[in-house]
C-alpha cells in the first residue's frame, strides 16, 4: 500500500473502502449485496495490513449492530449494505440515530439500485434518513466519495452521530482517478465501553429525553449545511437554477457542456439535512429551478415546500411535472431534453428528438440472465419438476434472493414468488396455512444463514408442512464468492470454525432430512418425491459447489476439467437436453438436427447425460 499521495484508477466502491483505510477505521462488518459488495471485499484485502477487524456478518441487520457496539466502544466503525439491505438493519438502525452515543465515527454506506440493475426494488436512502432524522451524505464522484468518507469520520465524532454515505450502482461501479493517502497503522485497537445506561438503555422514557435533543440537533446543522463544503453554488449566467445531488450532477454537467449553456448549479453534497435557508436565498433569484435527482423527489418536495412557505414564485420542474422520468437512473441525455423542456427552446447542436434509454437498449442484444454451465443449482430445479411431474403434482415454489432466483426463467420455470431474503420459507408458512397446495421453497445457504432459519421455526411451531430445498455452494455465489459460515475461513482468509446447515436442523429438531449431490439426478429425484409423499415438514439439502467455485479450484490446482461431447450417431434430435434443462453449453444445430455441447463451456457435471434418453453424450 502507497504511504506516498499519489493517483490511481478506482471505483467508486474502491474509493471508499479506500477511504475507510485511510480514516484508520477500526472494525468493519458488511453483508455482501450488489452494488455494495466490491466495498468490504476491497477492505478485506488490504485492511489485514492494519491490524483492523473485518468480518461479513451473517446479515445487515447483525452487521449494523457489530459497528454500533464498536462505535460506542470508542472505535471508528463501518457498515456497508445495498439499500434493501438497510431494510433488515431498519430496526437497530433507527433507534441508534434516535439515540447517537457515538463515541468513535460510525460511517454506514448505503448503495442505492436506480433501474433495478441487480435489485427487487430501487427505494431512497435519502427517505429513511428523513424518517430517523439521519445525517446523509452523497459523493457525486470515486474521488469525493474517498474524500467524504474520511471527512463523515471526523464529523461522526464531533456530533456523536452516525453517517449515511449514500451512493448509487453507477457511482459504486464506474471508474475515475483518485489522489489516494497514507494508510495508518494503529499498534491497538482495542476500545473500552463505558456504561451509560441513560445514553444506551432504549426505553421509553429514555426516547422521549433523547427525540427533542436529535430535532435541536438536526436544526442546527441545517445551518451548518448552508456552509458545508460539500454544497457548493455554481453561479452561471443563465436564468435557469439547476439543484442536484450524487451522480446525477455529473450528469448535468455532461448536459449543459453538451449544450453550451451557463445555468446556475446547485450542487448539495450534505442532503440530510437540507441547506434551507441556501436554497431559499436561491431560489429568490432565479424563475426557473429543474431538480435532477435519484431516485424519489426527495429534493424536489422539500424545495417545493420551502418555496410555498415562504411565498416564492419560481416555477420549479422535477419527477412531479414528467420533466424527469418518475422511475429509473438519469443520464446525459434526458437531462438534455429535461433542460431543453424547462428552458423552452430548442438548445443549437441538439437533435429535435433524442433517443430514450429504452430505444437505446432496444438496438443492443437481448442477452437474458441465465444459470452458468454446470450450475448444479439447474440440476436441482430439474429433479424437482421431474418428482413432481411423476406425481402430477403442481407445486407452488416461493423462490428467494440468489442465483437460484435464475429458476424464474423457462424452461425451467420453478420460481412463484420471489420478495426478499428469506422470505421464501415465510411466504411457505402462509400458503401452507392457507391452503391445501403443496408447497416448495427454495433458498441458497448464504440466505438461509442470513434470514431463513426464523421461518422455519415458525413452520416448526405453527405445523406448517411443505418440503424445503436448500441449495447450498458453500459460498455467497451471486455477489462474488465471499464465504458463509460452512466455509471455513473469514474475510481475511483464516480459518474460522464450520457452521454446517445440517446440524441447525437436526437441532431444531426435523426428522426428515436428506442431503444429495444435484449430479446424481436420479437419487436427487427420488428423495425429493420421497419427501413429497411424506406429507410432513422436510429439508433437502441439495451440497454441491458452484460451478465458478469448482473452476476456480481447478485452475489453482492446474487440472483439466473433463467436458463432455455429443455423439452424433447416437443422437435422435428430440431436443429434450435443450426443450427441457437448456444448460447454456448445449445447443441444437437445425442443420443437422442434432445436439451440440460446446466444451469451452462445458463443465463436465454429466447431468445431460443421465436426462439423455438414448445416452448419445461422452465424456471426452
Amino acid at each position: 500500500m502507497s504511504k506516498q499521495k499519489t493517483k490511481m484508477l478506482l471505483s467508486g466502491n474502491e474509493a471508499i473502502a479506500r477511504g475507510v483505510l485511510e480514516a484508520g477505521v477500526d472494525i468493519a462488518a458488511a453483508y455482501p449485496g450488489t452494488p455494495s459488495t466490491e466495498i468490504m471485499g476491497t477492505i478485506a484485502i488490504f485492511g489485514k495490513e492494519t491490524g483492523m477487524h473485518a468480518e461479513w456478518s451473517i446479515n445487515e441487520k447483525v452487521a449494523f449492530e457489530v459497528a454500533l457496539g464498536a462505535s460506542w466502544s470508542g472505535l471508528r466503525s463501518f457498515t456497508a449494505a445495498k439499500h434493501v439491505g438497510l431494510n433488515v438493519a431498519a430496526d437497530p438502525f433507527f433507534t441508534a440515530a434516535l439515540f447517537g452515543g457515538m463515541k468513535g465515527g460510525f460511517v454506514m454506506t448505503i448503495a442505492d439500485d436506480p433501474s433495478f440493475h441487480s435489485s427487487q426494488n430501487e427505494q431512497d436512502t435519502r427517505m429513511y434518513a428523513l424518517a430517523a432524522h439521519a445525517i446523509c451524505m452523497e459523493p457525486s464522484t470515486p474521488q469525493e466519495a474517498l474524500d467524504m468518507i474520511k471527512y463523515a469520520y471526523e464529523f461522526s465524532e464531533k456530533w456523536e452521530s452516525l453517517v449515511i454515505l449514500r451512493s448509487t450502482t453507477r457511482l459504486s461501479h464506474s471508474r475515475g482517478p483518485v489522489e489516494i493517502g497514507e494508510i495508518p497503522k494503529k499498534e491497538s485497537h482495542k476500545g473500552e465501553f463505558v456504561k451509560d445506561p441513560a445514553k444506551f438503555v432504549c426505553l421509553p422514557g429514555n426516547a422521549r429525553r433523547t427525540k427533542p435533543l436529535l430535532l435541536a440537533k438536526m436544526e442546527e446543522l441545517k445551518d451548518y449545511a448552508c456552509i458545508s463544503k460539500w454544497n457548493v453554488v455554481e453561479e452561471g449566467k443563465d436564468p435557469l437554477l439547476i439543484i442536484t445531488s450524487g451522480v446525477s450532477y455529473t450528469y448535468v454537467k455532461d448536459a449543459i457542456q453538451e449544450m453550451s449553456i451557463n445555468p446556475t448549479i446547485y450542487k448539495i453534497g450534505f442532503s440530510s439535512p437540507l441547506p434551507e435557508a441556501k436554497i431559499i436565498e436561491l431560489l429568490k433569484k432565479h424563475p426557473k429551478c429543474l431538480i435532477a435527482e435519484e431516485v424519489e423527489p426527495y429534493l424536489e418536495l422539500n424545495v417545493k415546500a420551502l418555496a410555498a412557505e415562504n411565498g416564492i414564485q419560481v416555477k420549479i420542474y422535477g419527477r412531479k411535472e414528467k420533466v424527469i422520468p418518475i422511475s429509473n437512473e438519469l443520464n446525459p441525455l434526458i437531462l438534455i431534453e429535461a433542460i431543453s423542456k424547462v428552458m423552452d427552446k430548442k438548445v443549437e447542436g441538439i437533435d429535435e428528438k433524442l433517443p430514450t434509454l429504452g430505444e437505446i437498449n432496444e438496438q443492443l442484444p437481448n442477452r437474458p440472465p441465465e444459470l452458468c454451465a454446470g450450475c448444479p443449482h439447474r440440476a436441482t430445479y430439474y429433479a424437482i419438476k421431474r418428482a413432481s411431474r411423476k406425481r402430477k403434482l403442481k407445486p407452488i415454489m416461493p423462490g428467494d434472493i440468489g442465483c437460484y432466483t435464475l429458476g424464474f426463467m423457462p424452461p425451467l420455470s420453478s420460481v412463484d414468488t420471489t420478495v426478499a431474503m428469506g422470505a421464501s420459507i415465510g411466504i411457505a408458512n402462509g400458503i401452507a396455512q392457507a391452503t391445501d397446495q403443496v408447497v416448495i421453497p427454495v433458498i441458497g445457504d448464504s440466505t438461509f444463514f442470513h434470514t431463513g432459519i426464523p421461518p422455519l421455526v415458525n413452520a416448526i411451531v405453527n405445523n406448517a408442512k411443505f418440503t424445503l430445498v436448500i441449495m447450498d455452494n458453500a459460498e455467497a455465489s451471486m455477489t462474488g464468492g465471499q464465504p458463509t459460515p460452512e466455509s471455513g475461513i473469514d474475510a481475511f482468509g483464516n480459518p474460522v470454525p464450520v457452521v454446517m446447515i445440517e446440524d441447525i436442523i437436526k437441532g431444531l429438531g426435523i426428522k426428515n432430512l436428506h442431503i444429495v449431490d444435484p449430479y446424481d439426478l436420479d437419487h436427487t429425484i427420488d428423495v425429493i418425491g420421497k419427501a413429497l409423499d411424506s406429507g410432513e415438514l422436510s429439508v433437502i439439502i441439495s451440497r454441491r459447489d458452484c460451478a465458478l467455485k469448482y473452476t476456480r479450484k481447478m485452475r489453482k490446482a492446474k487440472k483439466k476439467i473433463d467436458t463432455y461431447y455429443t455423439d452424433e450417431e447416437i443422437c435422435i434430435g428430440c431436443r429434450t437436453c435443450v426443450r427441457s434443462f437448456a444448460c447454456p453449453a448445449i445447443t441444437f444445430d437445425d442443420e443437422k438436427k442434432k445436439s451440440h455441447i460446446d466444451e469451452s463451456m462445458c463443465m463436465g457435471c454429466g447431468v445431460c447425460r443421465i436426462l439423455c434418453p438414448v445416452d448419445a453424450f461422452t465424456k471426452r
